[in-house]
């Protein structure tokens, strides 16, 4: 995207000033929507059905204004912040960061409790105390926008004091909160389809350095689950790698794992622990048609996650590789299971 290419301050500077602007006018909209939906109620009962288009429309516009609040909120969290690290000259000190986590913590929750209310996203939260301390390299799936909020609201339930280190794409320095609350903290914009890969894996890599009890979470698929993308997955696996083509080619529900990132962060951190995250629920918000079309959601969210000391981990990264692809393929079943019981 153009505005991505755009220096940091210019492109900070026109989101920051469409924000209030876009969040007064769909604050508009929704009035509006809401003196109509009162007068349908009086004339008929053409809400008796959850289907209704009007309706749905009404949950997510109501979704998108809220989570624009929610940026406006992590604004002048930031701003606070900013003022209380003295303009920001104490930013990278061990209170400061574990501060702008607890935050990061509290907007994600946020985010997740608009879904809860606005779109009737239940999530089913599992026992999370196994991420109550590190070294931890964290696998995540995903698919969807929201999905991206997990792992800091699972290791926020955890009560512990991890600072938590993110490798993100950079299309979410999109989102202002992120933006910021992101540079702050040890995190990493991955640019997709770079072609300086070697120096994005290098960055990664350095990222996982000097990890000690804190935790360093990637999404190793890279992109939303499809169809064509698990096809071209599989094509570009081909090319360099058939065994590994015969193990990851049934998989029904997740991509296979892009390995590089996540080879270099344990590379980086061979006395850190492997956890994996999945989930099954999130695919009907992979796309504002995906949402518009499922709202309200009859059926809750249901998340896993699994802990693996890191002595079990190979050393070479063949064995890791496949190490990987098994795991990977436990959290497809777990999904496919889950469709089956719901």
């Amino acid at each position: 995207m153009k505005l991505l290419r755009l220096p940091s301050f210019v492109r900070r500077s026109i989101i920051f000033v469409l924000l209030p602007v876009t969040v007064g006018l769909l604050t508009s909209i929704l009035v509006l929507f809401f003196l109509l939906f009162a007068f349908g109620l009086l004339l008929s009962n053409f809400t008796s059905s959850p289907e209704n288009a009007f309706l749905r429309f009404y949950r997510v516009t109501a979704m998108i204004v809220w989570y624009l609040f929610m940026e406006c909120v992590g604004l002048l969290a930031a701003a606070t912040l900013w003022l209380i690290t003295c303009c920001g000259l104490f930013r990278n000190l061990r209170w400061s960061q574990q501060l702008h986590g607890k935050i990061q913590y509290i907007w994600t929750t946020g985010v997740l409790f608009g879904v809860r209310v606005f779109l009737n996203g239940k999530i089913n939260f599992p026992d999370c105390s196994a991420l109550r301390s590190g070294p931890m390299v964290i696998i995540s799936q995903h698919r969807s926008f929201f999905d991206a909020c997990i792992p800091s609201v699972l290791v926020g339930k955890a009560k512990g004091k991890i600072v938590l280190r993110h490798i993100l794409k950079s299309e979410l320095l999109l989102s202002p909160s992120l933006d910021l609350f992101g540079h702050r903290l040890p995190n990493y914009f991955v640019t997709r389809q770079s072609s300086k890969s070697a120096k994005e894996i290098d960055a990664i890599r350095s990222l996982g350095l000097g990890l000690d009890n804190d935790a360093c979470v990637i999404f190793p698929e890279g992109t939303f689950y499809s169809k064509r993308r698990f096809s071209a997955s599989l094509t570009e696996i081909e090319k360099t790698d058939t065994d590994r083509l015969l193990r990851v080619q049934k998989l029904k529900h997740v991509l296979p794992i892009r390995t590089g990132g996540i080879l270099a962060l344990l590379d980086a951190t061979p006395g850190a622990d492997l956890v994996l995250i999945g989930h099954s629920g999130f695919e009907k918000f992979s796309s504002f048609q995906e949402i518009f079309a499922n709202v309200p959601f009859t059926s809750p969210i249901h998340l896993t996650l699994k802990r693996v000391p890191h002595t079990e981990i190979p050393a070479t990264d063949r064995d890791k590789v496949k190490f990987l692809d098994d795991l990977w393929h436990g959290v497809d079943l777990w999904n496919e299971e889950i469709r089956q019981f719901s």
